[in-house]
């Protein structure tokens, strides 16, 4: 058995030969608005769907401060609840399909490989994730495990996505992008809300949420969620992957003056997962997979004051604690982290504004093993994170040309100290128009699996006719010598309202990566006198280069239909990047688009397509091959007394199922199936 990257392919049957009809199919639904207009729908009473002006739409994750898109120099995309409430999804990582740039696949019923501008994989780990300003990525292998990423959708606010390096302000791991979900302001979730939802996977959910105000200038909310999501389609017998968790929490705000605002909020959840795992055997077939849940627990406190000193003055202070509880069949880690972050905006006269602060972090883990399959040494590590950051945005022509440059510097106890830093500029040529450009290096530190690792990859059984009749055993070792990643990262962009019912936002980039992570054969060596070990010891690579270039459209074609639109395509340059355990799964093109209709004032009709290239997906034995796919979401909403919705959704219609991604811990391939269910809300 040869483990290299070998061209025998591991395929599955796409059943897409019909592949034309289906994307006839997929168009003529989109285009049922259009159908209903033209039959004279436009006489009747209709729900306006009002199009928010691109460029006044507010973020705060590109410079840690509230600007308009007019003003942000990154590829800045926002989820609003139109988007969520209209999408039918019900999990964050759909969600994020309809970001143009954003990979995101369905490795099995309850985990996902989520990326921006490529490597996607299982372990995914140049996406830095943040709710609420609190990170959700582990550090034990630099990634998100997005079973547990999850609240009340009608909580959240937005999600703002920053495809790109936003090193600069948010520091290591956010190499490729920031995903920031952000919740709503207690005092916007008075009252009473109860929803269910259940279908043909979705065996039942439901939630429940109460806020009020506490005198005049503060309010709370409490809420509640359980999911009972049921296996998709596998042909691995026993390989079960159902997610059933129960969460709740609060949050709390108020303003005791004017120029002063706290929050204090917290979650806490607990349950199970389906999980299968691939571990060496040395008796044959010298593999067995591993059917066993995975018991979860974890829980959060955040608190954080927001101090307007002057109009020119603002300090902000946020600390958290969060611990994380995750028992799988191959390893148990229990994590706890403490986080201060202090910042600073200060407006130095009429051309200056400067953000400022630093930050600090302690984790701690304890891990144990089950066989031995997966060894970490040592057992329970400790690591401590600071951080300063400076970011001046300079203004060089009033209205019209501004300089932003910043540095973030940051300590750590893999790598030692490294530097962030970032140049951009800002064209406003006129109003309703912006073009911007950006220069900016990025770091990801290695992660406590890449420095101490021992993980059993595959036996090759003993030959009787060898000189050394002993079984080999194929080993990944973590190596503490390794240097942290790298990016250095040439962005540009535009966007544009159009006029008042257009608005288009684009985006190309030329990635320049070095020293990435990846596990390499070393020499063999017998081990214990019983085994022919062979290393792969993770190291770094020279590097590769990556392109591409990203687009989204919003179009209001009447006052109750509207489309919105994205496209995205990348590559990577160097010959051998694609079949790169390093580099991982990436789709050259993706494409989405979606259709909001509001058949009348009570009831909405929504469509989204979406089609996803094909790519290859490279394993220790031999490479996966992941065939294109084309899929369409639906979605009937009604209202029939206020405070009610009744709806009906009906997901991945154009077939019966189709492969997304594979694992690299599990020889089982899951496929995301055709779903239809339907949900009931009341809000009084």
């Amino acid at each position: 058995m040869a483990f290299s990257h070998v061209p025998n392919r591991d395929s599955v049957n796409n059943r897409y030969s019909g592949r034309p009809l289906r994307f006839l199919i997929l168009a003529s639904f989109l285009l049922i608005p259009g159908v209903v207009s033209a039959l004279g729908a436009e006489g009747n009473e209709m729900l306006e769907l009002p199009l928010e002006q691109l460029l006044d739409v507010s973020v705060v994750s590109a410079s840690r401060k509230s600007q308009s898109l007019s003003d942000v120099t990154s590829a800045v995309f926002v989820i609003n609840q139109e988007d969520i409430r209209h999408s039918g999804a019900t999990t964050i990582p759909d969600l994020l399909r309809m970001v143009p740039g954003v990979q995101v696949a369905s490795i099995d019923g309850n985990s996902w490989a989520v990326s921006i501008r490529g490597f996607n994989g299982t372990f995914a780990n140049k996406l830095l994730v943040m709710i609420d300003g609190r990170t959700a990525y582990t550090p034990l292998y630099g990634g998100v495990f997005w079973d547990v990423q999850d609240t009340l959708f009608d909580n959240i606010e937005r999600i703002e996505v920053i495809r790109g390096s936003g090193s600069t302000m948010w520091g290591s791991n956010a190499v490729n992008g920031v995903i920031n979900i952000i919740t709503k302001n207690s005092l916007d979730t008075t009252g009473v809300l109860l929803t269910g939802l259940t279908g043909s996977r979705e065996r039942g959910t439901v939630e429940a949420r109460y806020g009020a105000g506490i005198g005049d200038r503060a309010t709370y909310r409490f809420y509640l969620k359980h999911v009972d999501r049921g296996d998709t389609f596998t042909d691995t017998p026993g390989a079960a992957d159902f997610l059933r968790i129960t969460r709740g929490g609060f949050r709390a705000d108020g303003s005791p003056t004017d120029r002063l605002n706290l929050t204090l909020q917290g979650d806490a959840y607990g349950g199970s997962v389906g999980n299968s795992a691939t571990i060496t055997s040395f008796s044959p077939p010298f593999s067995e997979t591993l059917n066993q849940p995975t018991d979860l627990f974890g829980a959060n406190i955040l608190s954080r004051l927001d101090w307007l000193q002057s109009d020119a003055s603002k300090f902000s202070l946020q600390v958290y604690y969060d611990r994380t509880d995750r028992k799988r069949a191959i390893i148990t880690e229990g994590r706890d982290t403490i986080d201060v972050d202090l910042q600073h905006n200060l407006s130095l006269g009429q051309s200056n504004e400067l953000t400022w602060g630093a930050g600090y972090r302690f984790m701690q883990d304890q891990t144990s093993s089950a066989g031995g399959a997966f060894v970490l040494t040592p057992s329970s590590r400790s690591d401590l994170l600071l951080n300063l950051f400076v970011q001046d945005e300079i203004t060089l022509l009033p209205g019209m040309l501004r300089f932003i440059v910043g540095t973030k510097l940051e300590r750590n106890d893999f790598t030692g100290w490294e530097l962030q830093p970032s140049a951009r500029l800002l064209l406003t040529p006129r109003k309703g128009y912006t073009a911007w450009a950006a220069v900016t290096r990025s770091v990801r530190t290695p992660s406590r699996s890449d420095n101490d690792v021992r993980f059993n990859l595959a036996v090759i059984p003993a030959d009787p006719l060898s000189p050394l009749p002993l079984p080999s055993v194929v080993v990944a070792l973590g190596n503490p010598q390794l240097k942290a990643e790298s990016l250095l990262a040439y962005e540009l962009g535009f966007r544009a309202d159009l006029n008042e019912k257009l608005s288009l936002d684009t985006s190309a980039f030329f990635n320049h990566y070095r020293d990435i992570i990846d596990a390499g054969p070393l020499t063999p060596f017998v081990e214990g006198g019983t085994q022919v070990t062979i290393p792969y010891v993770f190291h770094n690579l020279p590097g590769y280069d990556s392109c591409g270039a990203e687009m989204s459209l919003q179009w209001q074609l009447r006052d109750w239909w509207k489309l919105k639109g994205g496209y995205a395509y990348i590559k990577f340059l160097e010959s051998g990047a694609v079949n790169s355990l390093g580099v991982k799964a990436t789709p050259n093109h993706q494409a989405t688009l979606r259709s909001l209709f509001a058949l009348g004032r009570d009831v909405d009709l929504d469509f989204w397509g979406r089609y996803v290239g094909a790519n290859s997906y490279p394993l220790l034995s031999g490479i996966a091959d992941i065939p294109a796919y084309a899929t369409l979401d639906a979605r009937l909403a009604w209202r029939p007394l206020a405070g009610v919705e009744l709806s009906l959704v009906g997901q991945n219609l154009l077939e019966r199922r189709h492969l997304e991604t594979v694992s690299d811990l599990t020889e089982a391939r899951h496929q995301v199936e055709r779903t239809v269910y339907g949900k009931a809300s009341w809000a009084f």
